[in-house]
């Protein structure tokens, strides 16, 4: 990797007139996912719409405290299903880093370099405190079989 930039005699960056937001930055999307895989998804993985789902709730605090009552059954409702495209790139993105990798079953899960980076995200106690808070509260609560029985009622109302 370091013989790429070596060629390389400046770089030039084009002035742009707004910022990305950060929720849409690669490297915050790829840290926030490999924060859910770790502190959200038991050892047997986690499938793309858990990572979507938590992903969003993330995003509003409203949206979490609802994952989190239909997580801990204290609701039987739960509609915010929303794709977001950054959760996709960042998963590529992981994926051709080796820090996930996707099972056979499909679901994605960390590898040992992906367990060392949330091991650093970790180490600091304010690099992204509300996102870990969060997912502690979430826990493993979710499971696979609760967003399966979610996706077919929304299937079957809102089609």
């Amino acid at each position: 990797m370091d013989k790429l930039f070596d060629s390389v005699d400046k770089i030039l960056f084009t002035d742009r007139p707004e910022a990305v937001p950060y929720n849409y930055r690669i490297s915050y999307k790829v840290a926030q996912l490999c924060l859910i895989l770790a502190k959200s998804c038991g050892r047997g993985g986690c499938s793309i719409l858990k990572l979507h789902m938590i992903s969003l709730a993330l995003t509003f605090e409203s949206d979490m405290n609802i994952l989190i009552d239909f997580a801990n059954d204290r609701t039987h409702e739960y509609t915010p299903i929303r794709f977001d495209p950054a959760v996709n790139r960042a998963l590529n993105y992981a994926l051709g880093d080796s820090m996930f990798a996707q099972q056979a079953n499909g679901l994605y899960r960390l590898t040992d370099k992906g367990k060392k980076f949330v091991s650093k995200i970790d180490e600091d106690i304010e690099l992204m405190a509300r996102e870990k808070e969060r997912l502690d509260s979430l826990s493993n609560k979710l499971t696979e079989a609760k967003i399966k029985d979610i996706m077919s009622l929304w299937r079957y109302s809102n089609a």
